[in-house]
């Protein structure tokens, strides 16, 4: 296993990793541990998304929009095999 903390990047992955790709490149973690990070990471972009949409804008400026187009694609490669 490497340096990240498994258990917070499962409940804030944004904490551990820059982007969702970044969870594809990690070493020592298992697929099904890559897919959970995943899940969850698209899970907060979902709420996220949902609240921008009701008038809340992001704390961050980050464009929740993108960032569940980035977590889909790294599950797409993650689930192709790459």
């Amino acid at each position: 296993m490497t340096g990240i903390d498994l258990d917070q990047a499962k409940l804030d992955p944004a904490s551990v990793f820059r982007a969702p790709k970044d969870v594809l490149a990690a070493p020592g973690l298992s697929r099904e541990d890559k897919k959970a990070i995943l899940i969850r990471w698209e899970a907060d972009a979902d709420a996220l998304l949902r609240a921008t949409e009701e008038g809340m804008p992001p704390a961050d400026n980050r464009n929740p929009g993108e960032m569940l187009r980035a977590v889909h694609e790294a599950i797409e490669r993650l689930e192709a095999g790459a």
